[in-house]
């Protein structure tokens, strides 16, 4: 009984959908089409094909057994790809059933290669099609009280009798709009293109300083095109900007209940600004930075000895910036150092583990300064010059005395105290507030070279003369 049922309701569908007669109506030759032209097609013998574009309303999966390849349908429209000098073209339904062939002598048209022709059939309801291209593609059609569906391209065909029908067309942000399409006997289709325009809302937005500059979306306005500002709903991204002044960006909810948004900047740090200006001013300005740095330095002797003195290193320094290139450093660093030796003999652990050594750096340099960075905020430096130190045997004088023949007598750090001074090469990267900074040493009494790296903090102090 189900299969039956089934049965009846496949006769019924099948006979609804070719229950339609379709007649031709016209053909003829559409000699400004270029689509054969411009995308060609070969007939299998060397020759180039002709196109024919079948247009029938309401009839869908339409089979054309003499077409060269496949058949595009687009709305109401079959494209057919043919050989050159054809003389009958079938059409069939989707289960091969034929109904009906066009015969081309019939209408006095010649097959041509390259060449384009129309075909229009007339079905028994005398359908026309009501074609749409819609802007935005997520809009809402209502066709004679009904709704549409849209494709994702913003398209619509409704198939209806010749006729006036009523439309409107929606979408949200957007203003709606509605009219009337007239479907004509001698039109096989009627295309109607629909722009909504965007909803506006008007905004108000006031800013401090006067002079400011406001970007909305990242597109900029000035102070009179925000008197008849208009915005379409949802979230916008408006940041302000004036000289001398802090930026200030956040987000505003533009809609139909918009309270006014204000804008008030705060003037920027007093130094910063004197910062940006110091590398174009003429006058001498003097910037003056203090820095307090913590890292790891060793000394590695340039005799012929098997240890090296290494340990933590602290620096506190003081720079003068001259013009806002030229800089002399100076300052004093202090390292607390223990020895590390490379060769093995008794009591070697306990040697390395007894001593300390406290050396005090002063150093005195001369470099330049790179500014970099937004308002110049960042530093790039490099000094040369000169050091005094001085190196003391703060721990384990049992243990030197001791030792003393067995390493050797003029192994400086076994002595209670010793001076030293020699040349110097730093390296400094500023990050804002944070300091990077690297010292390469060379004595010049004997004492070999030393090396450090530190990192630490800057506190700036400003003034000009």
């Amino acid at each position: 009984m189900r299969k039956l049922i089934i049965t009846l309701l496949m006769i019924c569908v099948y006979s609804t959908v070719y229950a339609q007669q379709l007649t031709i109506k016209s053909v003829n030759r559409r000699p400004q089409d270029a689509r054969a032209r411009t995308n060609p097609r070969d007939d299998g013998n060397g020759k180039k094909c002709a196109i024919i574009r079948v247009g029938v309303v309401g009839v869908e999966n339409l089979v054309f057994p003499d077409a060269v390849g496949n058949v595009d349908r687009s709305l109401s429209e079959y494209v057919v790809y043919v050989p050159e000098g054809l003389k009958t073209l079938r059409y069939n339904n989707k289960e091969g059933k034929n109904l009906g062939v066009i015969k081309f002598d019939d209408w006095d048209q010649e097959i041509n290669s390259l060449a384009s022709y129309d075909v229009i059939f007339e079905s028994s309801d005398h359908l026309r099609s009501a074609i749409f291209s819609i802007q935005p593609a997520n809009a809402t059609l209502v066709f004679d009280g009904k709704r549409v569906e849209i494709n994702k391209n913003g398209m619509a065909m409704i198939n209806k009798p010749v006729g006036e029908y009523s439309y409107k067309v929606e979408a949200k942000g957007f203003l709606s709009q509605q009219g009337k399409v007239t479907l004509e006997e001698d039109d096989i289709s009627t295309v109607t293109d629909v722009v909504l325009e965007e909803q506006l809302y008007p905004v108000s937005i006031k800013v401090v300083p006067d002079n400011a500059t406001v970007f909305i979306d990242n597109v900029p306005y000035n102070k009179a095109s925000l008197s008849d500002l208009k915005l379409s709903e949802g979230t916008h991204v408006v940041r302000v900007t004036a000289e001398n002044y802090k930026d200030e960006e956040r987000s505003i909810k533009v809609g139909p209940l918009m309270v006014p948004e204000s804008f008030t900047l705060k003037a920027a740090k007093q130094e910063v600004v004197k910062h940006k200006e110091e590398r174009t001013r003429t006058k001498v300005n003097i910037r003056n930075a203090f820095y307090l740095a913590g890292g790891i330095g060793a000394i590695v002797p340039e005799k012929d000895v098997n240890f090296t003195l290494g340990g933590l290193q602290f620096d506190f320094s003081f720079i003068h910036h001259f013009g806002g290139i030229l800089a002399m450093r100076e300052g004093i660093g202090v390292s607390l150092l223990t020895p590390t030796y490379s060769d093995d003999f008794e009591g070697k652990e306990l040697l390395e583990d007894s001593l300390g050594h406290i050396a005090v750096d002063i150093p005195i340099q001369l470099g330049i300064s790179i500014p970099f960075g937004k308002y110049n905020k960042h530093l790039f430096s490099i000094f040369a010059g000169g050091y005094g130190r001085g190196i003391y045997l703060s721990k384990g004088k049992d243990e030197a005395e001791l030792y003393r023949e067995k390493l050797s007598g003029d192994h400086f750090e076994l002595k209670e105290e010793c001076y030293d001074w020699g040349v110097r090469a730093s390296f400094k990267l500023d990050i804002s507030k944070f300091t990077i900074g690297a010292d390469i040493s060379k004595s010049l009494n004997g004492y070999g070279y030393f090396g450090s790296v530190t990192i630490g903090m800057k506190l700036y102090t400003l003034s000009k003369d």
